[in-house]
């Protein structure tokens, strides 16, 4: 049994592996289209752009994770029911629940690990990569700003410069800015980008600013003027998504107007660690349901199983955002149903 064990050990490793690698390849396609649109006017080496993807990782994990778990064991034992290995185990005296332990040690471990990278790395992660894209775009902001052209890197700004004497100084400058549903037009005669913090600066000097207010266009001259330049960094920079655990539970008890926010970051933290325990433990049944049609039927009640539970977990999300439940129930209601289902399925297995 030792030797089995062993085999089927490493087969779940090698499809656990494979399936993280793969799922991981699907996920990081959105990321790297909302990078592009980020880095489309400076550009970004490659070096920095394998960088940023390694920042990814931790939050993809918390996804991949379990769903990677639960399609290797389909995988390996669906492979074992076909060649009819299965069966030899039986005949040999090993019971069907026996010959998953393999499965259910590796599931103790992807949950400490699945804890461990949404409680810190994946938190991190998030954090790193925002520093690290508003210091690439603070170093090459410069290289994308062309004299003589009107540049269009910066959401909703546009700049002109005629002059550009060295990668950081400009002359005669002008700023069309149509932020916050209101247009500015900003004039100067010199301008420096600098980079203050997590904020990219645009010092402008000697210049005039006009803007409407009301029926009237006013106009104000300054010696001095910091222009925000303001790419769209939005979906990477999410605040919430740099906390750890601890620091959720606490601005759940602080901010009150954000609670909602706060809980289901929270749960959603913890019920995908969970996913890997009820995985395992799903498994057995799911191997008995799919019988011998092998790895294909693996991968397909693999990823229903998954896209169905997303599915609920979105709705309740969103149930609990518009205030028809709490938090707690939009959350953990489907992780709850699972977990039961999963449990009762494999107390109710008798070979």
């Amino acid at each position: 049994m030792t030797l089995i064990h062993k085999a089927l050990t490493f087969e779940l490793l090698q499809n656990i592996i494979l399936s993280v690698i793969f799922l991981n390849a699907v996920l990081i396609i959105e990321k790297l289209l909302k990078l592009s649109k980020i880095f489309a006017s400076v550009g970004i080496d490659l070096f920095d752009l394998i960088l940023l993807i390694i920042f990814l990782q931790p939050g993809l994990l918390i996804f991949t994770i379990p769903m990677a778990l639960l399609l290797s064991i389909l995988l390996t034992y669906g492979r074992i029911q076909t060649d009819n290995e299965m069966t030899i185990f039986m005949v040999s005296g090993m019971p069907y629940k026996k010959a998953f332990r393999p499965a259910i040690y590796i599931g103790y471990i992807a949950f400490f690990l699945a804890i461990l990278m949404s409680s810190y790395l994946a938190p991190a992660g998030v954090s790193l990569m925002r520093e690290k894209v508003l210091t690439i775009l603070a170093e090459r902001a410069p290289m994308g700003l062309e004299e003589g052209v009107f540049n269009q890197g910066f959401k909703d700004i546009t700049i002109f410069v005629k002059q550009k004497p060295d990668s950081v100084h400009l002359k005669d400058v002008v700023i069309f800015d149509e932020r916050k549903n209101d247009t500015k037009i900003v004039i100067a005669k010199e301008g420096v980008i600098k980079k203050e913090k997590d904020n990219i600066n645009l010092s402008l000097l000697d210049g005039k600013a006009y803007f409407n207010k009301k029926l009237f266009l006013n106009e104000v001259s300054f010696k001095e003027y910091i222009f925000r330049l303001s790419p769209d960094i939005e979906p990477l920079a999410k605040k919430i998504g740099e906390l750890s655990l601890f620091e959720l539970i606490t601005k759940i008890n602080t901010d009150k107007l954000k609670q909602i926010d706060y809980k289901l970051e929270l749960y959603k933290r913890l019920s995908f660690p969970m996913l890997c325990i009820i995985s395992v433990f799903l498994s057995p049944s799911l191997c008995i349901l799919i019988g011998r049609s092998g790895r294909l039927g693996g991968v397909t009640i693999g990823l229903a199983i998954f896209a169905i539970y997303y599915i609920f977990m979105i709705y309740g999300a969103n149930l609990a955002k518009s205030g028809k439940v709490s938090a707690e129930v939009g959350s953990l209601v489907p992780v709850i149903i699972m977990a039961v289902a999963a449990f009762t399925l494999y107390r109710k297995i008798k070979i």
